[in-house]
């Protein structure tokens, strides 16, 4: 694995698609949990690298940047979600600290957060979270696939354990931080049966989660033949009954439309439906420069 240092002068990073808010903050690029199915890939190319699990880029001033950011005239507070493409909690964390100045950094401003994380890293910020979610709001978004060890190691080798990552959901909820379980991606005849997902949801709901969100796994581009490559060695087989699947980037309709029918009847079940956050009312900055 190879590690480069380097600084930035922005990174608050708007993008068109809200997936939870426009805005992200990416402390690292690439992620050394080398989940099989990992959308974020393509970002390796604008650093003419294909090596995203293996080259990894750490923004060491991260903290320092994300002040000037705030510090700007035209920067009103509003949810901000780390990370977009990287896990803020992947190993490396453990030896640069970065996230507790950041967490300090949005105290500070009194500026909304969202992570998402597949580590349980987060556990030791969560005094500052605390704090800051008394003043500006917090939301953790914890991202979980399979429940059966045996399948979690081959496709998240070095993510944390699910039930670890769901034990903490206790933790995050007993502080009065709000929790999002994101029960994705779902891949076919794999992840996709009934003993999995019920027991996400069980587990989720027994712990606090505020809400769960499904979602079937893309594929797009090289990702696929990736994916299609690990999964031909890891589960003989299997690949026969997802390739037809899988004629777009997206999973065939009909099979979308059943699994659908599955999850509510989960939700029925366990009476767990989503409560969104309320965030506070934050006025639009489509129209901010932050170069």
């Amino acid at each position: 694995m190879r590690i480069k240092e380097t600084t930035a002068k922005s990174v608050i990073h708007y993008h068109e698609h809200a997936y939870s808010t426009n805005w992200d903050v990416n402390l690292y690029r690439g992620c050394e949990h080398k989940c099989i199915y990992c959308f974020a890939q393509y970002s390796h190319k604008y650093l003419d690298s294909d090596q995203f699990f293996d080259e990894l880029i750490v923004k060491t001033n991260v903290a320092d940047a994300l002040n000037a950011d705030f510090s700007k005239r035209n920067w009103e507070p509003r949810p901000i979600n780390l990370c977009g493409v990287t896990d803020p909690y992947q190993p490396l964390e453990k030896h640069y600290e970065l996230m507790p100045k950041i967490i300090e950094t949005f105290i500070k401003h009194k500026n909304p957060i969202i992570i998402t994380t597949k580590s349980t890293l987060l556990l030791r910020d969560l005094d500052l979270l605390e704090e800051l979610d008394k003043v500006a709001g917090v939301e953790i978004h914890i991202s979980v696939s399979a429940i059966d060890e045996n399948i979690r190691t081959k496709i998240e080798p070095v993510a944390a354990p699910t039930a670890d990552r769901l034990a903490m959901i206790s933790e995050i909820s007993k502080r009065g931080i709000a929790t999002v379980v994101l029960m994705m991606p779902i891949i076919p005849y794999l992840t996709d049966n009934i003993a999995n997902l019920d027991e996400i949801f069980r587990i989720a709901k027994s712990n606090g989660a505020n809400s769960i969100i499904p979602a079937i796994m893309h594929l797009r581009g090289e990702n696929k033949k990736n994916f299609y490559k690990h999964i031909e060695k890891l589960f003989p087989g299997l690949i026969q009954k997802i390739t037809p699947l899988y004629r777009g980037a997206y999973v065939d309709k009909n099979y979308s439309e059943k699994f659908n029918e599955k999850i509510a009847t989960i939700r029925k079940k366990y009476n767990f439906y989503n409560k969104p956050k309320q965030w506070r009312s934050f006025k639009s900055q489509l129209t901010l420069n932050l170069s």
